[in-house]
């Protein structure tokens, strides 16, 4: 069995299109490309229009633009004090921790029950 299994109807949609794309490309190749040149423009523009409209509304970046700058950051820096000194971190000690040895001997205990007896399967 195929891991990807689709609904006849789905099949039988995608083949007909499959057809109709190919009669289309046989009989009328121009009006073909144009209508996809057509779909490419059309997706081109909504896809600007919700970049340059929409996207700003949504994104986060509003919030770091709408609050105010403070003085030092306004004021243009000289060339050289944009080099930041590279600080060195602390060397973090590892502790060596004693290894743990597993437990072998495990204490499992038998629960005598109803062994025999089958489950009701109309409860599940």
């Amino acid at each position: 069995m195929t891991r990807y299994s689709f609904h006849p109807l789905i099949l039988c949609v995608l083949g007909l299109s499959i057809i109709g794309l190919f009669y289309r490309l046989y009989t009328e190749p121009v009006a073909l490309f144009q209508q996809a040149l057509f779909m490419v423009v059309f997706v081109a523009i909504i896809f600007f229009l919700v970049k340059r409209f929409l996207a700003p509304k949504f994104s986060s970046g509003n919030y770091y633009s709408s609050q105010p700058q403070t003085k030092r950051m306004t004021y243009k820096a000289s060339p050289s004090s944009n080099v930041i000194p590279h600080k060195k971190k602390k060397d973090v000690k590892k502790f060596n921790r004693p290894l743990v040895k597993k437990r072998t001997d495990v204490t499992l205990t038998v629960i005598e029950g109803k062994k025999n007896k089958k489950k009701n399967r109309a409860l599940f």
